[in-house]
């Protein structure tokens, strides 16, 4: 933790974690057509992964970079829930794009 003093932040307290992780550690894969279904599916993967073991965890299974406090712990938490929102949202417009296509197709 440093404190910033420059007159753009005024003097208040700035977390320094030089070791977040890239803030795209989470990404949607979607398929028009399935291979198996030939209908959409789509799922969640990892497309980054940490750069250093911790704890015995290798770092390709880290999603989160280490925090010391829980304030960390919870900015990382919270930046994997708007990942997941922001994933969220493309899936329903491309589950939806395909329905209305489908349907439009039907008629």
């Amino acid at each position: 933790m440093r404190l910033c003093k420059s007159a753009h932040c005024a003097t208040k307290v700035v977390w320094d974690n030089r070791h977040i992780m890239e803030t795209s550690s989470l990404d949607l894969l979607y398929l028009e057509s399935d291979p198996q279904t030939r209908q959409p599916s789509a799922c969640v993967y990892m497309k980054s992964s940490g750069v250093q073991d911790y704890a015995g965890i290798k770092a390709e299974r880290l999603i989160t970079s280490p925090c010391l406090t829980f304030v960390e712990l919870d900015a990382e938490i919270r930046r994997l829930y708007a990942e997941l929102d922001e994933i969220r949202a493309r899936g329903r417009r491309k589950f939806y794009n395909a329905e209305a296509l489908a349907a439009a197709a039907a008629s």
